[in-house]
């Protein structure tokens, strides 16, 4: 069952491509162009991970599903993609990441993603998603988020994944130099959950029998756990410094470009001569004094200085 759907972007993307329509500095654009590029790129990863997650367990009587779950805790902040939750509380905690071109893992665990045949550093989305962890351990303390049994809480099994697309090249160390296992292609989720089963010793089967509750049960505190979900309205007009004087300046070059594409000359807007781009100019530099209209010499003058 899917207990919480994934948040759009759609919104946010609008919101950047008409950043983009604006007479931005070159630097500025840079920015808003790569903030979308990673948008998109991140969603269509995240929309590949849902379905292979939804296929195997959107209709499972085992398991509950959460999606894009963004948690706040003191100061913390857990933007978690995916969360998968059995009847013997086992919570997957799952990270994902769209690298297209492919992504190599150092000795040393650090992470490099292929662009163009380079390899850039990226932060360790393994690092990350044990951030995400530790905020959604104290969360779920926190608001008793856990059912009981015989007076006792129980107490979840938290297992973390990484999920890469299907299509990405893994460049991995050699055995035993960094554990990478964590990091798998999203159509092997199913798989690597089945093989954790399979390897559970005695102990660790009683005890996780131990902890079997109904579906009804695992979706009460799934919900409640979802209800604490609080998205984020992004001011990227903040973000990336086009504040109101930005924003005059853009108006004013949009207002200039529009009379020119129209006329291919500047106007006197009270006695419609013809004047220069440098006169014209010199009346949007003082919007104070002319509201942000041109003049010619001659109209200048009925304006105090």
């Amino acid at each position: 069952m899917i207990i919480k759907e994934r948040d759009s972007k759609e919104e946010d993307i609008k919101e950047l491509t008409a950043l983009l329509s604006l007479p931005l500095p070159s630097n500025k654009r840079f920015l808003i162009e790569r903030e979308l590029r990673f948008m998109k790129s991140g969603e269509r990863g995240e929309q590949d991970s849902a379905y292979f997650i939804d296929f195997y367990h959107a209709a499972s009587k085992n398991w509950v599903v959460v999606h894009d779950l963004r948690l706040e805790h003191q100061g913390r902040v857990a933007q978690i993609d995916h969360l998968l939750i059995n009847r013997f509380f086992d919570i997957y905690v799952l990270e994902t990441k769209n690298f297209a071109c492919g992504i190599k893992i150092t000795d040393t665990g650090e992470f490099l993603v292929d662009y163009h045949g380079k390899y850039y550093s990226i932060e360790s989305p393994i690092e990350q998603n044990k951030r995400h962890l530790a905020v959604l351990e104290e969360v779920i303390g926190q608001y008793d988020i856990m059912p009981t049994r015989l007076g006792i809480t129980i107490r979840p099994a938290f297992h973390c994944y990484v999920l890469v697309s299907p299509k990405s090249r893994v460049i991995r160390p050699a055995k035993g130099r960094f554990d990478t296992s964590m990091v798998i292609k999203a159509d092997e989720l199913r798989t690597a959950i089945d093989k954790r089963f399979d390897d559970m010793g005695n102990l660790a089967s009683l005890v996780a029998g131990s902890k079997m509750s109904s579906l009804e049960t695992v979706q009460e505190a799934t919900m409640l756990l979802a209800s604490l979900h609080k998205p984020i309205k992004i001011d990227y007009r903040k973000r990336f410094g086009i504040d109101d004087r930005a924003t005059a300046t853009i108006r004013k070059a949009e207002t200039k470009s529009t009379i020119k594409a129209t006329t291919g000359r500047f106007y006197c807007f009270k006695c419609r001569k013809a004047i220069t781009e440098k006169v014209a100019k010199f009346c949007w530099d003082n919007p104070k004094r002319f509201g942000g209209k041109a003049y010619c010499f001659n109209c200048q003058k009925d304006f105090a200085k």
